[in-house]
């Protein structure tokens, strides 16, 4: 049984950080899974969800930012070569997964479903696909993607710019960059709120839904800011690493926490000016606050510090597969049938939820194990 855990990654974990992971994808798969399940079980499902994405968004700011603060904080590492290497490491890590589940969704798509391939297909080889613009319904999830992608791209390239050009100390730079996006995006939901003209009539309604949705939710600039409260935590845990190891951090993960499940039932309307413009920010910064005691904690749970290690591993393919490839290809059309619109809830939906679950993690263990591994070995070996 053991040698199921035998996989490349399971060194030099930080339990804490795995357990966050896994917290996140399960929140989004479990949301994912509830296409599938009857009203009563989503109600009461839905209690306890959180934004898997949103934690995710301030993890890999917190993972990113601390590479970035270690590789700045080295000798003479302001270079152009340093910064290539730097993305040509996450590169190698992100790309070729995401590149073989958008090939053969767009190789499907095109042969059995030509109608549904948009005409900007093409921008989802350059993440363009919500950068400015409204995202399409192929390969959706693809939108948080997207925003990753870029924030590797310009804010490694805006800290080397800034630290070669004026020669700042790291430590200011990375402080600077971090509050100044995070005000910036703030302004910019809040222009992009106020730029549409909702009359109030309920007419309008929708489509001031949509409008908020698809042009602030899913856009790529408006949610920026998430991840750099990731590279804030990145630089306390750096620059004031005895504040970040106190015993002050269990107080801030019961008020991370707190705050997460106050905003979750007291956002108001979700089209109202709170919940779109600082329900981000106050989820992002409740995020943060747990990550003092996440990023410290060494210690499993026993057996299950296997599974949740595991799962953390596969967790990337996992958000990459479950949701076009295992819901709406496999288990709606090979397995139902279903072609278009909402798939009826059945008695038997528990053999669709099942499906779910095993299909997601079964293809995901492949992915990684066929995909990323390789790419991964192959990067750390040129680093050589």
């Amino acid at each position: 049984m053991w040698r199921f855990f035998k996989m490349e990654g399971f060194d030099k974990r930080v339990f804490g950080l795995d357990l966050l992971r896994f917290i996140a994808i399960f929140m989004v798969l479990i949301g994912h899974s509830m296409m599938f399940v009857p009203e009563s079980v989503k109600k009461v499902c839905y209690k306890f969800m959180l934004d898997g994405v949103g934690i995710f968004f301030v993890l890999s700011g917190f993972l990113i930012g601390g590479i970035l603060i270690r590789i700045l904080n080295k000798e003479n590492a302001i270079t152009f070569p340093n910064l290539l290497d730097f993305w040509k490491r996450r590169w190698m890590r992100t790309l070729p997964a995401y590149l073989v589940v958008l090939l053969f969704l767009l190789g499907y798509t095109a042969i059995f479903q030509l109608n549904k391939l948009p005409d900007t297909w093409y921008r989802f080889f350059y993440f363009g696909q919500n950068l400015f613009v409204q995202r399409p319904s192929f390969f959706a999830e693809a939108w948080s993607l997207s925003i990753e992608e870029w924030f590797y791209l310009s804010v490694p390239l805006v800290l080397f710019t800034t630290l070669f050009v004026f020669k700042t100390p790291v430590k200011w730079t990375v402080l600077g960059c971090a509050i100044g996006i995070i005000v910036l995006v703030t302004f910019y939901r809040s222009y992009l709120f106020h730029a549409y003209d909702f009359s109030g009539n309920m007419a309008d309604l929708s489509k001031f839904k949509d409008y908020i949705h698809l042009s602030i939710e899913y856009q790529v600039v408006p949610r920026l800011d998430a991840i750099m409260f990731g590279v804030l935590g990145a630089f306390l845990a750096h620059y004031f690493s005895k504040f970040w190891t106190s015993s002050f951090k269990y107080l801030l993960f019961i008020v991370g926490i707190g705050i997460l499940y106050i905003i979750k039932y007291q956002m108001g309307k979700t089209y109202g000016e709170f919940a779109v413009i600082w329900v981000p920010t106050l989820k992002s910064l409740a995020v943060l606050c747990t990550l003092p005691v996440f990023s410290t904690m060494k210690n499993g749970f026993g057996i299950w510090t296997k599974w949740i290690t595991f799962f953390s591993l596969i967790s990337y393919s996992m958000y990459l597969v479950n949701l076009n490839v295992v819901s709406n290809v496999m288990i709606k059309q090979w397995f139902n049938h279903h072609f278009s619109g909402k798939m009826a809830v059945g008695d038997d939906w528990y053999i669709n939820f099942i499906l779910f679950w095993v299909l997601t993690i079964g293809i995901s263990f492949i992915l990684y194990q066929c995909i990323e591994v390789p790419f991964m070995k192959l990067r750390d070996k040129n680093k050589k």
